[in-house]
């Protein structure tokens, strides 16, 4: 029986799909992830960031799109001075994006954002 890497002749490795210079110009995504929670936490009365989702948006470019979830108390409790043993937070999901600098060039609540 003859096998079949006998008889298949064996190619060169494919190379990545992306050019290395694109790979130069998208920022390492731990510094973008980073970038992201550095932002955030910047905003008041936040008490947790999550990164939920971290997307290279445009390669060439070297933009990222995120979506991140913002926890911050409640604002209810907070105006009304209601007593409670343990502070109650919200989830507020947020959508970013960032340039090849790692600015946040846009944000906003992901509910308001336009498609």
């Amino acid at each position: 029986m003859t096998q079949i890497l006998d008889t298949v002749k064996m190619s060169e490795p494919v190379s990545s799909s992306i050019d290395a210079k694109i790979e130069h110009k998208l920022p390492p995504i731990e510094d973008a992830r980073k970038a992201l929670i550095s932002f955030l936490e910047k905003m008041p009365d936040v008490r947790q960031v999550n990164i939920t989702k971290l997307v290279a948006l445009d390669t060439e470019k070297g933009t990222w799109e995120a979506e991140a979830d913002v926890y911050v108390p409640n604002q209810t409790i907070k105006t009304l001075g209601l007593p409670v043993k343990k502070e109650v937070l919200d989830c507020q999901p947020y959508l970013l994006r960032l340039d090849n600098r790692l600015n946040v060039i846009a944000y906003g609540l992901r509910d308001t954002v336009e498609t």
